[in-house]
């Protein structure tokens, strides 16, 4: 709201710009004056170019009528709203071009055009996450964000931390499935083609941030919640929550878990509160309904009843219809802290964490909905590696 907002003051400055020396519309042939940013910070600057995704504000006369706007042979989308007889708004489009001729070409309804020299540069790929954080040597990843544009010669170059070239499966604009290399290392992961490197912000198999990774339980399991095991895991051992769900009921302790900070502190205090995330990997085999219940505490009360901002986690739920829930092999999701925020029935759904000291001890339960039907349902689910992680350093 707040952009559209932004871009409707715009039009309207530059069109009072205008009005006032040029009152006639005679519907002649389109013209541009020049090309500039939208941003009102950036109003004195003009553009020549502009890269894909990017918003410009193109300024002219006899704009009205324009009907269709080609970046080199990309054709963009156009607003009717954004369009005046002084100004025409548009994205520049995020597909690579066929010929690249470094123009802007405006054809009007009645068949009018005007070609303008502008030149659209090509983004270097940009990687925003990836299927598994910790996924291990020879098995299949995939890279999530845009610009996966191939090479001259096709092909596209992903490299894990080694400097270890990886066989990549298939890939389209904005994924890449690959093969993670014998040897890969803890690091970055890179993504190359002719346009630039792209680089993960993340650490792939990052461990210094891991609170939990179920190898010495004694050191924080004193209620000696939850099940342990280590057959197919990702990293050694891992959390393993089976049982069943559904009842509005105290659970089992095989679906609960309760970490007890042995350091009897803040898991973490560097930055802002919301700059974290929380991540773990998970490995789901069962979950039909119910759930997932993640809070954290400084008083050590495992009180799923108390003032906690929690995490209801529901993967379950497609579009509000329950189903069950499977992954093929182990995956990562991340858990904004921002999205803490809710009481265990929902009635309250605006509580906050907002300082360090909340986070001490982290608590797992499952609990069914008092509204709805409290028939049990089976529950498999493995977790390893939780962590949390400051996405803003």
């Amino acid at each position: 709201m707040k952009n559209i907002l932004k871009i409707l003051s715009f039009l309207f400055i530059v069109t009072l710009g205008f009005t006032a020396c040029d009152k006639d519309d005679d519907g002649g042939t389109p013209s541009i004056q020049y090309v500039r940013p939208t941003e009102a910070a950036a109003s004195d600057s003009l553009l020549i170019s502009a890269s894909m995704g990017q918003t410009i504000a193109i300024i002219g006369k006899d704009l009205q009528d324009v009907v269709s706007i080609y970046f080199n042979d990309q054709q963009a989308k156009l607003n009717p709203t954004y369009v005046t007889s002084f100004s025409i708004i548009v994205t520049v489009p995020g597909s690579i071009p066929n010929e690249i001729t470094n123009t802007m070409t405006l054809t009007t309804l009645s068949g009018k055009s005007l070609v303008y020299d502008f030149t659209t540069k090509i983004t270097p790929p940009t990687i925003k996450a990836v299927s598994c954080e910790w996924a291990g040597d020879d098995s299949e990843i995939i890279l999530y964000g845009s610009y996966f544009f191939p090479k001259a010669d096709g092909d596209i170059q992903v490299l894990f931390p080694g400097n270890l070239l990886a066989e990549v499966v298939d890939f389209t604009a904005e994924s890449i499935t690959a093969i993670v290399p014998n040897g890969a290392m803890k690091g970055y992961i890179t993504v190359t083609n002719d346009y630039g490197t792209g680089r993960t912000s993340f650490i792939f198999r990052d461990d210094s941030d891991i609170f939990i990774d179920a190898e010495n339980t004694s050191e924080w399991n004193a209620w000696s919640l939850s099940g342990f095991d280590s057959v197919d895991g990702i990293d050694g051992s891992y959390v393993n929550f089976e049982g069943a769900t559904g009842a509005w009921a105290w659970p089992s302790n095989a679906i609960q878990m309760f970490y007890v900070n042995p350091d009897a502190q803040p898991l973490v205090s560097v930055g802002e509160v919301t700059d974290y995330v929380l991540k773990f990997e998970y490995f789901c085999h069962e979950w039909h309904d119910t759930p997932m219940l993640i809070w954290f505490d400084n008083d050590g009360s495992h009180n799923v009843d108390g003032a906690d901002a929690q995490y209801h986690w529901k993967p379950y739920s497609n579009n509000g219809v329950s189903e069950n829930y499977t992954t093929d092999g182990w995956i990562t999701v991340t858990m904004p802290i921002s999205d803490f925020k809710y009481s265990k029935d929902e009635s309250e759904t605006d509580r906050a964490i907002t300082s360090f000291d909340e986070l001490q001890n982290l608590n797992v339960m499952w609990f069914g909905d008092v509204n709805e039907s409290t028939t049990e349902f089976g529950l498999k689910l493995w977790i390893d590696n939780v962590r949390l992680v400051n996405v803003k350093k």
